[in-house]
């Protein structure tokens, strides 16, 4: 009966040593992946390869930005010092005068490079981040980043968005090589120099890809401050400036007293971009642009772009966005407790660029990649926060965090699976030489219009439109007039300024403001409002000249002076 007894609390004693070195939930699955580092690396890097096929867009989108950011890459081609970009950063489309100056504007070339630069950004995030941080936090950001269907749009678009992720992957792993030699030799420059130069140099890059990104230098600053590093808080702003004034006396060389910050600039200052005659915001009119864009990004776009809110939802939840705003509150809690360098400085720099993002962006342009280029940072910031907290004792919430991950791991897998679906014929169409299939009629007739232009008209007309650069890529690098405001509403007015402007020509479409929805009274009307009053006045000064289209057709007129 002993014997029993003894054998049967030897039982469980050697139970509870096997379940004691099991260990927890967190630490069975660390080993896990720890274990099969380099090959969940590459597995995940072949995925986001074969979505980014699935995904590819032909087409240009219909945002706008990307098509600019292409003929603003002509210009530069064209007339490199009679031409400088102010509408956003410079650097993108300073790259791609590169290739089209060689190959021209050749559409899928200059996407194609934009799936490069994603594939570049993964690359540089993984050198940075992988074994610095618990790995059952880097790779479930890092699959959900690869084989997420915005990030992949953006690697088939012309928004500068893949570029600028690749050089803010490519800014931090430099940034924490840097640490790593700080580490090592201390304030030393004379150790550290090298670092220092190529962290000033990439940081300039990175300011000239997106003007908000000058916020990562007081993230520098601040950083090296708070680790009673004053030197290195000067080495910073040396590093940036010792590449920033000889690009400024450069740029003034050869473009003259431009400033970066130019015309988008004036246009953040605005109440509203489209209507300059309400004047500019106040201090007042700012902190509410903060807290709606909060709201929009945190509580809408940052679900959608998880999978967890359908594309098409609009509707906004202040206490989510809240919620939000504590998880990342309390993952930068946690950090700054835990004393991790590397995590604290990106979650300064994540709160950084959001916090100018959402005080400078008109509210108006509520698009996922404002944020999308923060979501793996921020996706980062929340799971080490749940992680550290729970990451000593097995509890059940390790079991709750894990199913989480997993589901948001397949919800952006199942997204990305359904988007591709539907992306594959119209690919197949476009690929096959069909460049309008995929566009609603609205935008056929408006594209296919602006190809007339360029095959039919006079080489000094000069033609005023809604979509500018759109139509300058389907009329084949023919220039039009941009209207993206109404500048005057009397009739006499926008003659004189249209002719002060040398504008020959306009075009009246029918773009929807809802994609998905036809309706006449509905549609884009800048330019409608714009010269209804010439027709009503001057009924003979507008001449139709070209019609595209019975339904939702766009409309060519001549300007008779």
């Amino acid at each position: 009966m002993a014997k029993a007894v003894a054998k049967k609390q030897t039982s469980k004693v050697s139970k509870n040593k096997n379940a004691s070195s099991a260990g927890t939930i967190f630490e069975s699955i660390e080993k896990w992946l720890v274990k099969r580092d380099k090959k969940l690396f590459f597995v995940i890097l072949f995925l986001c390869l074969v979505f980014s096929v699935l995904l590819f867009q032909a087409r240009i989108s219909e945002g706008g930005d990307d098509s600019n950011y292409i003929e603003a890459g002509f210009k530069y081609s064209q007339h490199f010092f009679g031409y400088f970009y102010t509408y956003n950063a410079p650097l993108y489309p300073l790259f791609l005068s590169l290739p089209i100056s060689i190959f021209g504007v050749k559409l899928e070339l200059l996407k194609s490079l934009s799936v490069i630069f994603n594939l570049l950004s993964l690359v540089f995030f993984y050198k940075a981040l992988h074994k610095r941080i618990p790995a059952f936090i880097f790779f479930p950001v890092f699959f959900i980043t690869a084989i997420n269907a915005y990030f992949l749009f953006y690697a088939s678009q012309t928004y500068n968005e893949a570029f600028f992720l690749f050089l803010q992957s490519l800014f931090l792993y430099c940034f924490v090589n840097l640490l790593d030699a700080i580490s090592e030799h201390g304030e030393n420059l004379k150790l550290t120099y090298k670092k220092w130069l190529v962290v000033g140099f990439i940081l300039l890059l990175l300011t000239l890809a997106k003007n908000v990104a000058i916020a990562a230098l007081g993230v520098m600053i601040v950083f090296f401050l708070m680790e009673k590093q004053n030197r290195n808080a000067l080495y910073s702003v040396g590093a940036f400036l010792i590449f920033e004034i000889p690009f400024a006396f450069l740029k003034f060389l050869l473009w003259g007293k431009i400033g970066q910050y130019g015309s988008q600039g004036d246009l953040l200052m605005l109440k509203d971009p489209y209507n300059p005659a309400l004047g500019k915001e106040n201090l007042y009119g700012f902190i509410t642009r903060f807290f709606q864009n909060s709201n929009i990004y945190l509580s809408k776009r940052f679900f959608q772009i998880l999978g967890m809110r359908s594309d098409d939802s609009t509707n906004l939840n202040g206490w989510l966005a809240f919620f939000v705003i504590i998880l990342l509150l309390f993952g930068l809690y946690r950090i700054y407790k835990s004393k991790h360098k590397i995590l604290l400085f990106v979650a300064l720099y994540t709160a950084a660029v959001m916090v100018v993002s959402f005080v400078a962006l008109q509210t108006r342009w509520d698009q996922p990649r404002i944020i999308m280029i923060l979501v793996p940072m921020m996706l980062i910031v929340i799971f080490y926060g749940i992680y550290n907290t729970f990451s000593k004792s097995s509890s059940p919430v390790q079991t709750i965090y894990f199913y989480i991950v997993i589901g948001i791991c397949i919800s952006g897998f199942v997204a990305s699976w359904n988007k591709a679906s539907d992306n594959i014929p119209i690919l197949e169409k476009n690929m096959s030489g069909d460049i309008y299939y995929g566009y609603t009629p609205d935008w056929v007739n408006y594209l296919r219009m602006s190809a007339w232009c360029g095959k039919n008209l006079p080489k000094n007309s000069y033609v005023a439109c809604r979509k500018a650069p759109m139509s300058f890529i389907y009329a084949n690098g023919m220039e039009f007039f941009p209207v993206y405001s109404v500048p005057t509403s009397d009739p006499d007015s926008v003659l004189a300024y249209c002719k002060r402007n040398k504008v020959t020509h306009v075009i009246l479409a029918s773009l929807r403001r809802n994609s998905k929805i036809a309706d006449p009274n509905a549609i884009i009307n800048t330019v409608w409002r714009m010269f209804q009053p010439v027709a009503q006045k001057y009924p003979n000064k507008l001449k139709l000249i070209h019609q595209e289209g019975n339904a939702e057709p766009a409309y060519l007129y001549q300007i008779i002076y």
